[in-house]
C-alpha cells in the first residue's frame, strides 16, 4: 500500500521531471527538423507590391541611444519610409529629435498621449501614415541595426508570408558574462526557431526586425495593444492561418541585458506576457494543425512555475525530516542529468562554430544559468498572474545604450528568501543525516548562494 510520503515523493519526482521539458522539447525540434525536407524560397519576385515602412518605436530612451540609430540609419543609404515614433519625452528632448529627424531625413511622430504600450504605437503610425493593404511595417528597435542585405533578406522572404522574422545577434556580448551567456543561448533559440520554420511552417513573431505586411494586420485586428505585442500578433497570425516566416541570413544585431536588474526586467515582461497569451488564445491555438507544437513553445515559461513548485516540495521534505527513497534519486540522474549535458553539450558547440572559446565561455553559460535560478521565483509568479489573468506588471523597457551601464536599486527579498529557505533545508537534510536528500539539494544550495554573492557584488 503507497503511504502519503511515498505520494508526495512521486509528485515530487514527476513535477521534477516535467519541469526540464523546454529542455527536451528544444532539442527534439531540433533533431527532428534535420530530417525534414526544407522549402526553397521563390526568388523569382524579389520585393514586395507595396511600399515597405521603417518603424523605430522610442519610449523614453537615452538621447544618445536614439542619435546613434538614426546615424547608422542614415549610413545605410536606404530607400524606405523611416519613421521614429516617440513616447514619454519632454519638448526639450523631443526638439532636439526633431531636428535630428529633419538632419536625417527622418520622419518623427510624437504620441501626446501614449496608450497601447508599443502595439499602440506602431497601430499610432500606421492609422497616421494611411499605409495601404500591400505595404509592410518593418519594425525595429532603437538600440538594433540591420545591414542593407538583411533588410533585402526579408523583403525576398516577404512574397511567401504574411510576416517575416529575422534572427537576431547580440551586439554587446562582451560587455558582461551575463551578456556573453545570452548570446550562446541565442544562437540555440534561433536553431530551434528556424526548426519551427521547417517543421510547422510557423515561428513567433520578434518584436525587433519583423517584416509585417498592413493587410494582415488589418485583417486580424492591428497589433495587439499588450505588454508582449510580438508574440501576442505571430498567434493570431497562427490561428487565423497566415504564415510567419523565419529568415536565418537576415541577421539583426540587438542589446541584450548586461546585469541581472536589466534581465530581470526583460524576463518578467516575457513571462507574464506569454502567460497572458496562453490564457486568451489556448483552445484556438489547439484546435489548428500543430496547435499542440506551438502550445509546447509558448508555455516554457511555465517550467518556472514547475521547478519552483519542486524546490518548495524540495525544501518543505528536508525540513520536515522526510527521506528521499534512493531510487528516487536513481531515476532524477537517470531522466534529468542526461538531457541537461546534451543541453550544455550543444550550447558549447554552438559556441565554437561562432568563433568562441567553450572552455572560456562555460562560465557565461553559467551566468546565464545563474540569473535565471535567482529569477525563478518572480518569473514563476509573473507567468501565473499571466495564465490566471489578475493583476499586472508595468512596462518598462530594459535598460539601453548609456543606461544599461546605471545600477539600479533592486528589492531583492525574493533572492534571499529562496536563498535562505535552501540553506535552511540542506542543514536539516546534514542534521538528520539524510544523505540522498543532500545530493538533491547541493545543486540547487551552490545556485542560490553563489547567485545571491554575485549580484550583492555586482557581478552578475
Amino acid at each position: 500500500m503507497i503511504n502519503y510520503e511515498t505520494t508526495l515523493v512521486i509528485i515530487y519526482l514527476i513535477v521534477t521531471i516535467i519541469s526540464f521539458y523546454p529542455i527536451i522539447y528544444q532539442l527534439m525540434i531540433i533533431k527532428r527538423s534535420g530530417n525534414t525536407h526544407k522549402d526553397k524560397v521563390n526568388g523569382g519576385n524579389l520585393g514586395v507590391k507595396g511600399n515597405v515602412f521603417l518603424v523605430i518605436p522610442a519610449k523614453s530612451e537615452p538621447l544618445d541611444l536614439v542619435e546613434t540609430s538614426m546615424r547608422r540609419l542614415a549610413s545605410l543609404g536606404l530607400k524606405l519610409g523611416t519613421i521614429y515614433v516617440l513616447d514619454g519625452y519632454d519638448n526639450s528632448t523631443l526638439g532636439i529629435i526633431r531636428a535630428l529627424g529633419s538632419k536625417y531625413g527622418f520622419r518623427v511622430i510624437h504620441r501626446e498621449k501614449p496608450s497601447g504600450y508599443k502595439g499602440g504605437a506602431l497601430n499610432h503610425v500606421i492609422k497616421r501614415v494611411e499605409m495601404s493593404d500591400s505595404d509592410y511595417m518593418l519594425v525595429l528597435d532603437v538600440d538594433s541595426s540591420m545591414s542593407r542585405e538583411s533588410i533585402n533578406e526579408l523583403i525576398k522572404n516577404a512574397n511567401s508570408a504574411a510576416a517575416v522574422v529575422p534572427h537576431w545577434v547580440a551586439s554587446n556580448e562582451n560587455d558582461s558574462l551575463l551578456a556573453r551567456g545570452q548570446w550562446i543561448g541565442y544562437a540555440l533559440f534561433f536553431k530551434v526557431l528556424k526548426a519551427l520554420n521547417d517543421l510547422i511552417g510557423w515561428v513567433p513573431i520578434l518584436g525587433s526586425g519583423s517584416l509585417v505586411n498592413i493587410g494582415a494586420l488589418r485583417r486580424i485586428g492591428y497589433w495587439p495593444e499588450d505588454v508582449l505585442e510580438d508574440v501576442e500578433l505571430g498567434v493570431k497570425f497562427f490561428i487565423n492561418g497566415l504564415r510567419v516566416s523565419y529568415a536565418d541570413n537576415a541577421l539583426v544585431n540587438v542589446e541584450v541585458p548586461v546585469n541581472y536588474a536589466g534581465f530581470l526586467r526583460q524576463q518578467l515582461r516575457w513571462s507574464f506576457g506569454v502567460g497572458r497569451v496562453i490564457r486568451r488564445y489556448f483552445w484556438q491555438v489547439l484546435r489548428r494543425r500543430h496547435g499542440a507544437t506551438v502550445l509546447l513553445y509558448l508555455g516554457q515559461y511555465f517550467a518556472y512555475v514547475l521547478q519552483l513548485a519542486s524546490i518548495l516540495m524540495l525544501v518543505a521534505m528536508d525540513i520536515a525530516g522526510m527521506s528521499i527513497p534512493t531510487w528516487t534519486f536513481a531515476v532524477l540522474l537517470i531522466m534529468v542529468v542526461p538531457p541537461l549535458l546534451t543541453y550544455l553539450y550543444s550550447l558549447l558547440m554552438l559556441d565554437k562554430e561562432l568563433g568562441g572559446d567553450p572552455r572560456r565561455d562555460v562560465f557565461a553559460i553559467n551566468s546565464a544559468n545563474l540569473a535565471f535560478i535567482m529569477a525563478l521565483p518572480r518569473i514563476a509568479l509573473a507567468n501565473l498572474m499571466g495564465l490566471l489573468g489578475i493583476g499586472r506588471i508595468e512596462w518598462i523597457p530594459t535598460p539601453k545604450g548609456s543606461r544599461k551601464w546605471v545600477r539600479e536599486s533592486l528589492n531583492l527579498l525574493p533572492e534571499y528568501l529562496m536563498t535562505i529557505l535552501v540553506i535552511t533545508a540542506f542543514t536539516a537534510s546534514i542534521i538528520r543525516l539524510n544523505l540522498v536528500n543532500m545530493l538533491i539539494t547541493l545543486p540547487y544550495l551552490a545556485g542560490y548562494v553563489r547567485g545571491l554573492w554575485r549580484i550583492l557584488k555586482g557581478t552578475l
